[in-house]
């Protein structure tokens, strides 16, 4: 296992193959086509260390995106170093306890009902209409109500929001086109200034909603900044319908893989969570993510020098055998299944609560009509990403002989 092996790994054609297979490689391969002094991590041991360990950190990740694009593009999206996700302590855990208070269990379970009601009318048209593509049709389209509703987003706006959401995604790339750069910073400033005025009317006017509850928020005395608040209600834009969307094509695909079964997945709450976790080992939505050794350290005997990059494989880690029996089988009856598909430690998905209650309701939506459907494996696409794995177009027919099953 080597330097390809990785970047294969990474790639858009990226199958279980190269993943088990790095899997049950190296503890730590050397990448310096990654940038300068990366190391990359494919398995599950020090891939859970690296998650939880304190002495690993996040906030370089935040500094390295925003080198790599133009001064002027660095300034304006400047406050990503302020995301939850690329936060270290104290501002990690600042932004951690104001979330906690706004994104409450209680919030999340009210959802449960409408996200159900949502994903059985949207696969019903779906059916109404003959198919068509999962991924615009159906993936993409019930984690944004959801995150909308959370948020208070009005429904005429979703669609420009999608859209700037989706290019501001790109400053997770390692290299961006100068037409990506500009893509991203365009979409920046349109959610930025979106969200100045819904931040702004929240204060004035509260309403049951995540945005009035951020704004509002306090732990120990310590509030958001407005900064802080515009660009962690981008974060929660971007994170609440990015990766679910990914992982409800992922649900579909699975499906037709590995044969759900409709009576297990509708008359078995404990199967089709199961089926979920199996879809999010195997198939999540992040192939990896990235820390950066705050000082020299052991890593189960590899070395680590100060400031090196850490590149942690989540695609392989969830496939090593030292960690999951029969690892490359997927088994919806696997307990327990300790993968690191939300990640792990402080900063382990912290929608995943969330994510995971779309899945299921989707999944039993979906599942309870694929027997009209058929999947065109030969124009299955993937978009082309280092970090994500999604599927940019899934194309999902109802049979001839079951027309207008909705």
């Amino acid at each position: 296992m080597n330097e390809a092996d990785v970047l294969a790994a990474l790639g858009q054609e990226a199958t279980g193959d190269v993943f088990a297979a790095l899997a049950t490689g190296p503890r730590a391969i050397d990448c310096p086509q990654l940038g300068t002094g990366r190391m990359v991590f494919p398995r599950y041991r020090e891939v859970r260390l690296l998650l939880r360990d304190p002495r690993f950190i996040c906030s370089p990740t935040a500094s390295g995106m925003l080198t790599g694009v133009p001064e002027d593009i660095r300034e304006l999206i400047a406050p990503v170093s302020t995301w939850i996700l690329y936060a270290d302590p104290p501002l990690h855990s600042q932004l951690r306890a104001v979330m906690a208070k706004a994104f409450t269990a209680r919030r999340v379970a009210a959802l449960e009902e409408s996200i159900t009601r949502d994903a059985v009318a949207l696969v019903r048209a779906f059916g109404d209409a003959g198919g068509g593509d999962v991924v615009t049709d159906l993936a993409d389209q019930l984690p944004l109500r959801t995150i909308s509703t959370l948020m208070g987003i009005d429904a005429s706006v979703r669609a420009i929001l999608k859209a700037w959401s989706d290019d501001v995604v790109l400053l997770t790339e390692p290299q961006l086109s100068a037409e990506q750069q500009q893509r991203l910073a365009a979409a920046w400033q349109g959610l930025s200034r979106y969200f100045a005025e819904l931040i702004d009317l929240r204060r004035r006017s509260p309403a049951d909603d995540i945005v009035s509850a951020l704004v509002h928020a306090d732990a120990d005395g310590v509030r958001l900044t407005n900064e802080e608040l515009i660009a962690n209600c981008i974060a929660l834009l971007v994170g609440g319908h990015e990766t679910t969307g990914s992982l409800l094509s992922a649900l579909v695909l699975a499906a037709f893989e590995h044969g759900a079964a409709p009576d297990q997945v509708l008359g078995d709450d404990t199967y089709a969570s199961g089926f979920v976790e199996e879809v999010l080992r195997l198939y999540g939505p992040s192939k990896m993510t990235a820390r950066t050794a705050a000082c020299d350290a052991d890593v189960y005997g590899v070395q680590v020098r100060a400031g090196t990059r850490l590149v942690l494989m989540q695609s392989t880690a969830n496939r090593d055998p030292e960690a999951f029996d029969n690892p490359n089988t997927f088994s919806p009856h696997r307990r327990p299944n300790p993968h690191v598909g939300f990640g792990f430690g402080a900063h382990a998905c912290f929608g995943a609560a969330l994510a995971r209650i779309q899945a299921c309701a989707f999944l039993r939506a979906f599942v309870d009509k694929m027997d009209h459907y058929e999947l065109d494996h030969t124009q299955v696409d993937w978009k082309d990403s280092q970090v994500l794995r999604t599927a940019a177009h899934v194309p999902v027919y109802v049979t001839s002989s079951a027309r207008g099953i909705g």
